[in-house]
């Protein structure tokens, strides 16, 4: 009997995670059971009733690793953790997790603003969302503000102001930072925004007509007219909505398609009876049932932080369910309920959210096709070795001459990867030396990559034919053959009078078997892609060098305070949250930050509040 019939015959039956095996010991697939015996077993008993993609998988399996807990809700939770650890291949990865945007009610504030957030917090505020659109959610706010006079200002300057802002003079704000308004009146305001946000039109519309008939009556015309123009612009928002439920509370529709080797998901987000929008994802099969699939999506998209509604529409059945609801219900903070409908308006919006995920399934095909298309015309046009399935991008970062940094961005099939982006601190460079800082950048990764065998199709450079050299340089001192390299510059030309200025106009290819630089045409894909890849290398480093550059700016500082260390430094900037809260902060506050005492307080306090010296005169 060999090692894998033994560990099949002493399985456990208890509840727990089970783990599939290759030869080389790498986790290929992970699941959880409430029977681990039960569930395992019936994926090797009657392997004739089995598809191809699931008898492809069980072939790779020589060995079984599992592990039992107290209960099956542990398992779910052990699953999800193991997934994200080693992210196996036959399990779906969702590479789309990020948060959505929302409207944030801040309710629990005296004079309570609408602002846009990505993270939902178990805190007294209200959320709306999520919007699957920035754009679309920034027309909301906008047309929020337009109708009602809410405060736009930062909780910052909206306590230190002495007078009203422009906003007020304009009639788009009531003036609460300088008590213009009583929290009450502004109480009722935010309770309008809430009931427009939360679908309860007719109520809304109602209540100001009676506000508009209540100031008439006391001959305040001026009043009842901007109560008259607000309920036409809240009609006119009403007509572009359609109502599509009857239910008007927060909920997430999920639609499946399936396609020989792929599945789509497709997700309506359905507030207040009205579709907000939706988001599609497709995932290949490999062996999963549909089922299996839907379980994963939902432990992998749903989150702490993530907007989860009170009801999840799905169209069949999951194992785990009521499982899967307790813990929703507990990320939550409120009853989540998860439910298959079979008839009346809730089907149809499941039918409506299946047909979606059939059209967006069809539309990634052709859009995967268009990037097949593309890497095989950039083989050619660039004279390249071979098709670049997979390309490494490089940046360099020196803004305002310090604090230098590189980026790698990672494309695979003409997709960003973005678990695969690197950033890197310049070391061994001082001043502005972009190509010392490429070289640095480019050996630190690549003699990495040569240990891993992990190297890519085509490596891109954001330079002209200095950075190209350097590039060449790099791949023939670590002996690296077979990998393509070029690198993408912006043309300049000589504008305005006698040439006085550059200006930047089109794109140079430099590729290293040819002097001169290859130029393609400004409307062409192939430019559109390359500009893309590197234009996200670009983003990259800059977003990278701000943190850094704003980080030291902070920690330069506090380092110039006699007696705080590093500790002392973590947890004021921790406790504060900014260099100018600490400013900002009396002594007894600094006082009850962690590690901080009555002493260190004042130290800090007086520090901020000692002009520097003057200058010598010889210093001048």
């Amino acid at each position: 009997m060999n090692l894998l019939a033994q560990k099949l015959e002493n399985l456990p039956p208890n509840p727990g995670v089970y783990i599939f095996k290759d030869g080389q010991g790498n986790a290929i697939y992970i699941g959880k059971a409430g029977n681990i015996r039960q569930r395992v077993g019936s994926y090797f008993h009657r392997p004739e009733e089995k598809d191809t993609k699931t008898l492809s998988m069980l072939e790779k399996v020589k060995d079984i690793e599992t592990i039992v807990t107290d209960t099956e809700k542990e398992a779910l939770i052990l699953e999800n953790n193991l997934i994200k650890e080693y992210r196996p291949k036959y399990n779906i990865k969702l590479r789309d997790d990020k948060n959505y945007p929302c409207l944030k009610l801040s309710i629990e504030e005296e004079f309570p603003t609408l602002s846009i957030v990505r993270r939902i917090k178990k805190d007294r505020s209200v959320y709306f969302g999520p919007f699957p659109s920035a754009t679309s959610l920034k027309e909301t706010l906008k047309m929020i503000r337009r109708i009602f006079p809410i405060r736009t200002c930062l909780n910052t300057k909206f306590s230190n102001r002495s007078r009203p802002c422009i906003n007020y003079e304009m009639g788009r704000c009531s003036g609460p930072c300088c008590r213009m308004i009583s929290p009450e009146q502004y109480r009722e305001i935010v309770n309008q925004v809430r009931m427009l946000l939360e679908g309860k039109n007719k109520d809304l519309l109602n209540r100001l007509r009676e506000k508009m008939e209540e100031e008439a009556e006391k001959l305040q015309f001026e009043k009842a007219a901007k109560i008259r123009d607000q309920i036409h612009h809240i009609e006119k928002v009403i007509e572009k909505q359609k109502i599509v439920s009857n239910d008007f509370f927060d909920q997430d529709v999920i639609g499946i398609h399936s396609e020989s080797h792929t599945i789509s998901l497709y997700i309506l987000f359905m507030r207040a009876g009205r579709i907000l929008g939706g988001k599609g994802f497709t995932f290949p099969l490999r062996g999963l049932l549909e089922e299996e699939v839907l379980h994963s999506f939902l432990l992998q998209y749903y989150k702490e932080g993530k907007f989860i509604p009170e009801q999840i529409l799905i169209p069949q059945k999951i194992s785990g369910q009521n499982l899967i609801k307790e813990w929703l219900t507990g990320l939550r903070g409120k009853k989540v309920d998860i439910f298959i409908p079979l008839r009346g308006d809730k089907r149809k919006l499941i039918e409506m959210a299946c047909e979606n995920a059939k059209r967006y399934l069809s539309s990634s095909k052709e859009l995967e096709e268009d990037k097949a298309g593309i890497l095989e015309e950039l083989k050619e046009k660039l004279h390249l070795s071979r098709i670049p399935k997979k390309i490494e991008a490089f940046d360099i970062s020196n803004l305002q001459g310090g604090y230098a940094v590189g980026s790698m961005v990672t494309f695979e099939d003409g997709n960003p990867v973005k678990e695969r982006y690197r950033h890197f601190r310049i070391k061994t460079v001082e001043g502005a030396d972009d190509y010392g800082m490429m070289y640095e950048v480019l050996i630190r990764h690549y003699r990495k990559a040569v240990e891993e065998n992990d190297l890519p199709d085509l490596i891109l450079l954001d330079g002209g034919r200095g950075q190209l050299n350097v590039g060449q340089e790099v791949l023939k001192e670590l002996e690296i053959k077979g990998v393509d390299l070029i690198s993408l510059a912006k043309e300049r030309v000589l504008k305005g009078y006698r040439g006085s200025r550059f200006e930047k106009s089109g794109e140079k290819i430099f590729h290293p078997q040819f002097k001169e630089p290859l130029l393609l045409a400004k409307s062409s894909n192939l430019l559109h892609f390359l500009d893309r890849i590197r234009d996200e290398a670009h983003r990259f480093a800059i977003a990278y060098h701000k943190r850094v550059r704003k980080r030291e700016t902070v920690r330069s500082n506090l380092d110039e305070i006699s007696g705080i260390g590093e500790i002392r430094k973590r947890e004021l900037l921790k406790y504060f949250g900014s260099i100018e809260k600490i400013k900002g902060a009396s002594i007894e506050e600094l006082a009850k930050a962690p590690k901080m005492n009555l002493k260190m307080a004042r130290i800090v306090y007086e520090f901020f509040r000692t002009p520097p010296l003057p200058s010598s005169p010889e210093s001048t």
